[in-house]
C-alpha cells in the first residue's frame, strides 16, 4: 500500500536538475564619488553554458536616515569557475559613508532548455574609503 506522500510524489513529473551556482559577497566595499556610490566585490560561479544575472542592494543607516541603492547586472560570467564581479551601486536617497552597511544579493542562473537556480546571500559589509 502506498502512503499519501508516495502517491503525491508518483503523480508529479520529475523536476528539472538545478544549475550549479554560487554567490559570495565580500566583507568590504569601496566608497565612490564622495558617497554617491559604493563598489561591492562579489564572487560568482555558475555552470558552464548557463546564462547568469545578478541583483545587489546596499542599505546603510546614515544619521538616522537610510542610504539605499541597488544594481542589476544583466550578465555575469558562467564558466563553471569563480569570477570576481565588482558591482557599483549608486545611492537613490542620501550619500553612503564609511562604516557598516547591509547588503543583499541574488544570482540567477539559467541553463536551457529548462534548468535554473537562484542563490541569495545577505551580509553585513564595511564601507571604506
Amino acid at each position: 500500500m502506498l502512503t499519501g506522500a508516495a502517491l503525491v510524489a508518483s503523480a508529479l513529473p520529475a523536476s528539472a536538475a538545478q544549475v550549479e551556482a554560487s554567490l559570495a559577497l565580500q566583507a568590504q566595499a569601496r566608497l565612490e564619488a564622495r558617497g554617491a556610490a559604493v563598489t561591492v566585490p562579489t564572487r560568482v560561479m555558475c555552470e558552464n553554458g548557463a546564462t547568469g544575472s545578478m541583483w545587489l542592494q546596499v542599505t546603510q543607516n546614515v544619521r538616522g536616515e537610510l542610504a539605499i541603492g541597488d544594481k542589476y547586472t544583466p550578465s555575469v560570467p558562467c564558466t563553471g569557475g569563480f569570477h570576481q564581479v565588482d558591482v557599483t551601486v549608486v545611492s537613490r536617497t542620501k550619500a553612503f559613508r564609511p562604516g557598516v552597511a547591509f547588503s543583499t544579493a541574488s544570482l540567477n542562473a539559467f541553463l536551457p532548455p529548462d534548468n535554473s537556480r537562484t542563490v541569495e546571500e545577505d551580509r553585513v559589509i564595511s564601507i571604506v574609503r
